[in-house]
C-alpha cells in the first residue's frame, strides 16, 4: 500500500499575528515529527507537492467576487509589507491574511485535488494532506474561524464533477463541527457529512437534529 504526504513549505508562509493559535509552527512541528521519527523514509511513502486550486474548482462551493477579495487582500499586505508595514493583518471575524495567505490558500485547497488525482490514476491508495490554513468554517462568501477557503469541501465537488463519483462521505475528526462544510451539502444527497465534534464549541452548530434536508 502506497500512502502520500501531500506538503508544501509556503503553507507556513501563511502569517498570523504572534499569539494566534492557527499558526506556521503547527505545522512545523508536524513535519519534525515525522522527520524524528524517520517517517518520511519509510516504504510505502510518497511525497508529492500539491498543484494550486484552479478559480473555477474554488468556485465550486466559492463565491468568485469572495475569491478575488482573499486574492486582492494578500497583495495589499505584501505592498504594505515592501514599505516596512505589518506581516499580517486582521481580514474577518477571527481570521487574518498576509502576503503569501492566497498563495497558501490555494495549495491548500489544491493538495486534496493532487491526493485525488494521484489515487484516481491508480498511483497510490491514500493520502494524507497536511496543510494551513485550514478550511471546515470558510463560507461561500466569507472568512471564518481561521479559514480562507473550505479545501474538503472544494475537494467534495471536485471528486463529483472531475470523476463522477456517485457519493463522497466527509469525516470531520476537529473538535470544531465544521459548520461550513455542513452547509454547503445540507441538501446534495450525492454527500455525506460527518462530524464528531464536541459540543457547545465554536462554533455552536451541529446540533443532533442537523441531518440534512430535502434529498440531502
Amino acid at each position: 500500500m502506497t500512502t502520500a504526504l501531500i506538503y508544501d513549505p509556503i503553507f507556513l508562509e501563511h502569517i498570523t499575528p504572534q499569539n494566534h493559535p492557527e499558526k506556521p509552527q503547527r505545522l512545523e512541528m508536524a513535519v519534525k515529527v515525522l522527520e524524528a521519527l524517520n517517517w518520511l523514509e519509510r516504504d510505502g511513502l510518497v511525497q508529492i507537492p500539491p498543484r494550486a486550486a484552479t478559480e473555477d474548482e474554488l468556485a465550486a462551493v466559492h463565491d468568485r467576487e469572495y475569491i478575488q477579495l482573499v486574492k486582492a487582500s494578500a497583495a495589499e499586505v505584501a505592498e504594505e509589507e515592501k514599505r516596512g508595514g505589518r506581516q499580517t493583518r486582521f481580514f474577518a471575524t477571527d481570521t487574518y491574511i498576509s502576503a503569501q495567505s492566497y498563495a497558501a490558500a490555494i495549495k491548500a485547497a489544491g493538495a486534496p485535488l493532487t491526493a485525488l488525482d494521484a489515487i484516481m490514476n491508480g498511483e497510490i491508495d491514500n493520502a494524507y494532506c497536511l496543510v494551513r490554513p485550514p478550511g471546515h468554517h470558510a463560507l461561500p462568501e466569507a472568512a471564518m474561524g481561521f479559514c480562507l477557503f473550505n479545501n474538503i469541501a472544494v475537494a467534495a465537488r471536485y471528486a463529483i464533477d472531475r470523476y463522477g463519483l456517485e457519493r463522497v462521505m466527509i469525516i470531520d475528526y476537529d473538535v470544531h463541527h465544521g459548520n461550513s462544510t455542513q452547509e454547503m451539502f445540507y441538501d446534495d444527497p450525492r454527500v455525506l457529512y460527518f462530524s464528531i465534534h464536541q459540543a457547545p464549541f465554536y462554533p455552536g452548530t451541529g446540533l443532533s437534529g442537523e441531518r440534512g434536508e430535502g434529498a440531502g
